[in-house]
C-alpha cells in the first residue's frame, strides 16, 4: 500500500527528518504469538467468544503487517540501525504486577473463552513471532500496560541511547501502539506510524487511530517504502 490512503490533510505537527544513524530507531510493539497469531492467546480467545470476530485482524496481520515489519527490519539491520521490541505480559499467572482493572478484564476473557494464561510470560505464546524475532544484539523491553511508558524503562533507554525519532509498528493500532506512540510524541520524540506495519480489529478503528495521531502528535505513512525513501533521501516526512 502507498501513502495515498493516509493524506489526512491539516496537521500542526512539525515534519520528522529521519537520519540513517542511531538517532532513528524502529519500534516493534507486541508482535507476540499471544497477540499476533490467529490460533493462540487473545486472538483465539476472542474467536471462541465471538466466532469470526478476528478474521479481519488476523488476515491483515498475516498478509500485510508481518511482511511490512520484515521489510523494515531488513533495512534497519542492513544499516546497523537500532531496533527495539516491546512485549506485553506478566511474570505471574495471576497477573499481580499488572493494573487491577487489566487483571479483571484479562481474567474475564480467559474464563469466557477457556483459553488460559494468555499474557503470562511462562506461556510459549509469550514469544515474539519467529518470522520477525529479535536478534541477540537487539533490545527487548517488557511492559505490563498498553502504553510502554507507564510500565517500563523505555523512556530512560531511549534518552540514554540518543534516540530522537521512532518509526512505530506493531499491534493493535488503537491500543498498545497508539498509546505508546502518543506518549512518545508527548515526551518529545519525533514519531512516525507506519500504517501497513500495524493492525486493528476493524478498518474503521485503524484509520481513526491514525487520523487522531496525525492531527496533533506525529506523522503517518502508508508503507515501509515511504520510510526507507525518506531515510535514503533525507526528505522530512
Amino acid at each position: 500500500m502507498s501513502n495515498r490512503f493516509f493524506d489526512f490533510g491539516l496537521t500542526f505537527v512539525p515534519p520528522v527528518k529521519l537520519a540513517r544513524d542511531h538517532s532513528s530507531a524502529l519500534l516493534v510493539i507486541d508482535m507476540q504469538y499471544h497477540d499476533a497469531s490467529p490460533d493462540q492467546g487473545f486472538n483465539l480467545a476472542v474467536d471462541k467468544i465471538q466466532p469470526g470476530a478476528m478474521d479481519y485482524f488476523n488476515e491483515r496481520t498475516e498478509d500485510i503487517v508481518i511482511p511490512a515489519i520484515r521489510e523494515l527490519l531488513a533495512y534497519f539491520r542492513t544499516h546497523s540501525l537500532p531496533v527495539i521490541y516491546l512485549t506485553l505480559g506478566s511474570d505471574y499467572q495471576d497477573y499481580r504486577d499488572m493494573p487491577p482493572r487489566s487483571r479483571q478484564w484479562m481474567r474475564d476473557v480467559e474464563l469466557r473463552s477457556g483459553v488460559e494464561n494468555i499474557f503470562w510470560s511462562g506461556n510459549p505464546a509469550f514469544a515474539i513471532r519467529k518470522e520477525i524475532e529479535p536478534r541477540p544484539d537487539e533490545t527487548v523491553i517488557r511492559k505490563r500496560t498498553m502504553g510502554a511508558f507507564n510500565s517500563s524503562n523505555l523512556d530512560t533507554y531511549l534518552r540514554d541511547s540518543g534516540v530522537e525519532n521512532l518509526i512505530i509498528t506493531g499491534i493493535s493500532t488503537n491500543a498498545c501502539v497508539e498509546t505508546t506512540a502518543r506518549d512518545a510524541a508527548d515526551r518529545g520524540w519525533g514519531c512516525i506510524m507506519v500504517a501497513d506495519a500495524m493492525a486493528d480489529y476493524d478498518a474503521e478503528a485503524h484509520e481513526a487511530a491514525l487520523r487522531g495521531f496525525h492531527f496533533n502528535f506525529g506523522r503517518v505513512v502508508g508503507s515501509p517504502e515511504d520510510v526507507i525513501a525518506a531515510m535514503e533521501s533525507g526528505t522530512p516526512l
